[in-house]
């Protein structure tokens, strides 16, 4: 009896401390982790900065890159207009509170290509991506670029060899698009 008397006294006391204690351990709505400034990582060669809010600027170049690209985003691989789309959308919903999203071009796309890294294989297939291990792994290995090659076919890069392709600008097939933008000083 005095046992069971001891033990319903210790959990009252014990439950007294915590209620008096407890709200302060814990964060306000303010305080919580979406509204802390994002944790910046570095690549391991210091080239990329994973933002912390799904983006990485290079050092280098000075470009920002969607950490994840459109497939990685959606589900759904992109034709050449639709990659147009998908950048229209970025900015019209401000993605990582930025407004000045972008196709990239040819030039913008072959900064990415690095033969020494490996990021991962292509998602689905065999294909090595050599990005920066520092983006989104198992993406697309074939992104569109900006530049269009006549009325029926459009440009982009192969990130398991660096080359440029042409293809159909209707064709879906693994293909996607990673906007960028350009930081301004």
């Amino acid at each position: 009896m005095i046992f069971s008397k001891f033990s319903v006294k210790t959990i009252f006391v014990v439950f007294c401390i915590l209620i008096w204690t407890l709200p302060g351990a814990l964060p306000s709505l303010a305080e919580t982790p979406q509204d802390a400034p994002a944790k910046k990582v570095w690549s391991q060669d210091k080239r990329f900065v994973d933002n912390g809010d799904g983006t990485i600027t290079d050092t280098k170049t000075q470009l920002m890159w969607m950490k994840k690209e459109s497939h990685q985003q959606t589900g759904h691989w992109l034709n050449w207009a639709k990659s147009f789309e998908y950048v229209k959308k970025a900015n019209a919903e401000g993605f990582a509170n930025h407004y000045d999203w972008q196709m990239p071009t040819l030039e913008d796309l072959k900064t990415l290509f690095e033969p020494d890294k490996t990021n991962s294989k292509q998602l689905g297939r065999e294909m090595i991506i050599h990005i920066d291990p520092i983006f989104e792994k198992e993406g697309s290995g074939i992104w569109w670029a900006l530049e269009d090659n006549g009325n029926f076919n459009a440009f982009g890069i192969e990130f398991n060899n660096g080359n440029k392709f042409s293809a159909p600008k209707q064709s879906i097939a693994r293909k996607v698009v990673r906007p960028m933008r350009v930081i301004k000083p």
